[in-house]
């Protein structure tokens, strides 16, 4: 697989994302499905770098790598609203800690648990009531489930939903009409 359907993985799992709509989008890579993961990575960060983007390695192998790409700003914003401090603490996060610090920290409970940590969701920009439903009710009883479990705000989180969707769909049959990943992230 070459630059791509990398870019496709991107637009399919990120629209939202790399357009400003969402905090942060968390995919796993195949490594051995492109020619050289690690060179063609490193040719987008440039871009991603430009809009405020930076990507994250919460877990690697030999053969797959997961990464969390995000928006610095919109990510700090999200982990200081109050309630996701509160969940965050619970679980062993410091409030003095750098967005770094809790990043090694959530990817260090990735490697300690045979399950994702919850609390991943507060990273990827879940509303905390949504975080802390699921956590309350181990994954079950929620209102609605879309690109997450939703436990408040059903009817604006639809909404927000079908924006995403709109979103990547727009996105990708830009990809696919011959547009580049990095024009239309530039566009935004």
């Amino acid at each position: 697989m070459g630059k791509a359907g990398f870019e496709q993985l991107l637009g399919f799992h990120a629209a939202p994302m790399l357009l400003g709509l969402k905090t942060a989008s968390l995919l796993s890579f195949q490594k051995s499905r492109f020619d050289d993961f690690e060179a063609m990575l490193a040719g987008y960060l440039p871009c991603f770098n430009c809009k405020g983007i930076s990507v994250f390695r919460l877990s690697e192998g030999e053969e797959y790598v997961l990464l969390l790409f995000y928006r610095k700003k919109s990510l700090l914003k999200d982990l200081a609203r109050p309630a996701a401090k509160k969940i965050l603490r619970q679980l062993g996060y410091r409030n003095d800690d750098t967005l770094m610090g809790m990043l090694e920290y959530l990817k260090m409970r990735m490697q300690l648990r045979k399950s994702f940590p919850h609390e991943v969701g507060l990273f990827l920009g879940y509303p905390p009531e949504d975080v802390a439903g699921f956590i309350e009710h181990k994954g079950q009883d929620f209102a609605y489930s879309g690109y997450w479990k939703v436990y408040a705000n059903e009817r604006e989180t639809r909404a927000l939903f079908d924006l995403y969707a709109d979103c990547t769909q727009d996105f990708c049959l830009r990809l696919e009409g011959g547009a580049s990943l990095p024009d239309l992230v530039k566009a935004v």
